[in-house]
């Protein structure tokens, strides 16, 4: 009896050999080649993709750049300046890609999403926005959470006449996901493994909480990229009280294993610090 063939592709012995050697990147999906397609952001070039045990593995086509976190403060504000406005039009292109026919949240092929922020597995799909935001709270009601935000837009939303629309988002716009040639110009877009289709305000979101502002390009980038994209800061703000009772590990476990909602004199403590912050910013 011959043995059965894997059912897993055999990898070839080049590839084996940069695979020790050089920087693998793995994407869960093939998303990448829909942004050949339909627009016109400088990426990688998918080479071949592999089925094996541990996923999907993805070989692509070298990019030579620097990442701009690393160049950012050598640039002159033109070129930064450049470079946040090709940034505004790659982010346009995206959100013009006609969204699936059904609602679903989650990567490019309406199937399970990966984003590091919900823990190594992957999440969803989800077939509508209020399961969508019923997963970001881990099951828990909008009010319990401080100051109005999270009830204004999980909840109060349900009754707009206008929802959310489904956007195409990268899901990771930060400086050290773009690789810019020596004249400063960008050449390339990575780290497209969070990428899918989102609640419109989703790319905001992502880009002001996963932009490190204690990096060289840090707070100066997103306050230029802010300028540069729909601003959503009630949906910010949702998603920051969200953040300050969940962390990854909590979406890691069971639904049934649900973090203790805090006391009322939690609650209340949590919005007298809010209020005397707004106070301090907003006096004089």
């Amino acid at each position: 009896m011959k043995e059965p063939l894997s059912e897993y592709d055999e990898l070839p012995y080049l590839l084996r050999w940069r695979m020790h050697f050089g920087t693998l990147e793995r994407d869960p999906h093939s998303g990448n080649e829909v942004m050949h397609k339909h627009t016109s952001i400088p990426t990688y070039k998918v080479i071949s993709v592999f089925n094996r045990p541990e996923g999907k593995v993805v070989e692509y086509e070298a990019i030579p750049g620097k990442a701009l976190d690393t160049v950012w403060s050598t640039l002159s504000m033109d070129k930064k300046r450049r470079i946040i406005s090709d940034m505004g039009r790659f982010v346009d292109q995206l959100r013009k890609m006609i969204p699936p026919k059904h609602f679903v949240i989650g990567d490019s092929t309406m199937g399970a999403a990966l984003d590091r922020r919900f823990g190594p597995g992957e999440i969803g799909p989800f077939y509508t926005l209020d399961a969508f935001h019923d997963f970001l709270r881990r099951g828990h009601n909008p009010k319990e959470f401080r100051g109005d935000c999270v009830e204004k837009i999980h909840e109060d939303r349900k009754k707009s006449t206008k929802p959310y629309v489904l956007k195409f988002t990268h899901g990771n716009l930060t400086p050290n996901n773009v690789l810019v040639d020596d004249s400063g110009r960008v050449c390339a877009l990575i780290g497209w493994e969070c990428s899918g289709w989102y609640p419109e305000y989703w790319e905001y979101v992502q880009t002001c909480h996963n932009t490190d502002i204690h990096s060289l390009a840090g707070e100066e980038w997103l306050d230029m990229m802010k300028g540069a994209m729909i601003e959503y800061e009630d949906e910010l703000s949702c998603d920051r009280a969200i953040r300050s009772r969940f962390c990854s590990e909590d979406y890691g476990r069971p639904r049934s294993v649900r973090p203790q909602s805090p006391s009322p004199s939690v609650l209340r403590e949590e919005q007298d610090e809010m209020d005397d912050k707004n106070t301090e910013h907003t006096s004089g």
